[in-house]
């Protein structure tokens, strides 16, 4: 049972909804962490190239910005990590042109003139509105004096930069894998974690919402009486997807509903249109000649007048009751045991009255209950032997029991005692509705009824009651 929601997870639509999320997960996690860790180089880069593309990129972080209008200074500052490295390279120099300004360290370019550069600049500036770019870059290592020199016409536009004198390099700190993973994993892939996060969010919240909405709709379902089905689940509010099951159900509910109906009124409509006949002809045998026939005519159809009462009253258990009236079961059961003292004596057996609480009060309805508990005592006493007794018990947690020290139950047909028309011995006296009639008043005041077999012989049936009311207990 542990592991059953585990195995079931795939047959629900949150279960499926959660495998997907832990799919794209584990995907994403496999692509976003373990595939770079593949190819990453932790190593840190060359000193020389490390400390040419610092200086090259804060010098071209400052002509953009002149291209792009945010600045209007005349010379360029450098920022102080840039001055302590340059503290070390004296001869450091740099020259810039920015559309038509030129702005330096004061000194002459070295690399402008002697790359021709200056030739490229005059054939650009002539043919000026053509659709043609030039571009060049390149590194200018030496011994002892690294630089770096780039160029760029285009649109009307050009800008060059070249810088030299670096002799003392910078030696770059080593990268640890945290960093690595914050500059090109989370960088990267955030805009892609924050949506599907919005996703899963999204979903588990209309999940959630219809989740609650099938649960209160399972609710409804449960508290439906099946004996009286004229409620029917509720459709509004309900997902387009879910509606048609819901009128299904519905649908289902009324048609069965209506052969109900149609049963009950056949049954209860046949027992009564039988009593009728059933009366005449009794008045009609008693007025026949005394004999032994006249006897075994009365006593059949005195059989039969019972079956047609015991019809009607299962009938009358099924229908609508109102069950709000507080009832105390240790009378109900005095009473019982009254009525029926005489029928026992006659079997020569003593009814035996033990309730361990003062009173027992639940709601329901007096006659039915002294009905089923006639029934359980009726049976009992036809399975004593003679000069045995009867123990009728109310236990202080509601369960009442009939106890006889007859020959017990098969264990075979334990189970089928309380359906309808089931006799043990098949010969024996009786239409088998007792018990299920003690079954269905059961039923109607929420109670449960078993039988067992004692160990010291006899059989034992028991109605297991529940009540709100607070009870006395015996003295």
């Amino acid at each position: 049972m542990r592991f059953k929601v585990f195995t079931q997870l795939h047959r629900s639509m949150i279960g499926q909804m959660l495998i997907l999320w832990m799919i794209f997960i584990a995907a994403t996690v496999y692509y976003l962490t373990i595939v770079p860790l593949q190819s990453i180089d932790l190593r840190p880069p060359d000193p020389t190239y490390y400390t040419v593309e610092k200086v090259r990129r804060e010098l071209r972080d400052f002509m953009d910005a002149k291209f792009a209008g945010k600045t209007d200074a005349k010379e360029f500052h450098f920022s102080d990590d840039l001055k302590d490295l340059l503290k070390h390279n004296p001869d450091f120099r740099y020259y810039m042109i920015i559309g038509d300004e030129e702005l330096g360290s004061g000194k002459p370019p070295i690399y402008y003139d002697k790359l021709h550069l200056d030739k490229l600049d005059a054939a650009n500036k002539e043919f000026g509105n053509s659709v043609l770019c030039s571009y060049y870059m390149k590194a200018m290592d030496q011994p002892g004096n690294h630089g770096y020199v780039q160029y760029n016409f285009c649109n009307k536009q050009r800008y060059y930069l070249e810088f030299s004198g670096i002799n003392k390099v910078e030696v770059p700190i080593p990268d640890n894998l945290w960093n690595f993973y914050k500059r090109m994993v989370l960088g990267a892939s955030m805009n892609l974690l924050i949506s599907a996060a919005g996703v899963i969010i999204i979903t588990a919240i209309i999940l959630l919402f219809n989740w609650r909405l099938m649960n209160k709709l399972a609710q409804v379902a449960y508290s439906f009486d099946p004996k009286n089905l004229n409620r029917k689940l509720p459709e509004k509010g309900l997902p387009h997807e879910v509606l048609p099951l819901v009128q299904a159900v519905n649908e289902m509910i009324s048609q069965i509903d209506e052969t109900q109906k149609q049963h009950n009124f056949f049954l209860s409509t046949a027992a009564h249109e039988m009593r009728t006949p059933l009366t005449v002809l009794r008045t009609r045998l008693e007025m026949l000649d005394d004999g032994p026939l006249k006897d075994k005519l009365i006593n059949d159809l005195r059989r039969l007048i019972h079956l047609v009462n015991q019809l009607l009253r299962l009938m009358r258990i099924g229908g609508a009751k109102s069950l709000d009236k507080e009832i105390d079961l240790v009378q109900c059961c005095q009473r019982v045991v009254r009525e029926r003292s005489m029928l026992a004596e006659n079997a020569q057996v003593t009814l035996q009255f033990q309730p361990e609480v003062e009173s027992y009060v639940i709601p329901g309805d007096e006659g039915l209950l002294e009905v089923a508990i006639a029934n359980l005592v009726d049976n009992a006493v036809s399975f004593s032997e003679p000069h045995s007794c009867v123990d009728i018990l109310l236990h202080r947690d509601g369960v009442l029991s009939v106890r006889d020290y007859g020959p017990g139950i098969p264990s075979d047909k334990v189970q089928s005692l309380f359906e309808p028309f089931a006799k043990f011995p098949p010969n024996r006296n009786g239409h088998g509705l007792g018990l299920a009639i003690v079954k269905a008043i059961a039923s109607l005041h929420s109670a449960q009824v078993d039988a067992e077999n004692m160990e010291n012989g006899g059989a034992q049936f028991n109605i297991r009651f529940h009540s709100q009311f607070k009870q006395n207990p015996s003295q």
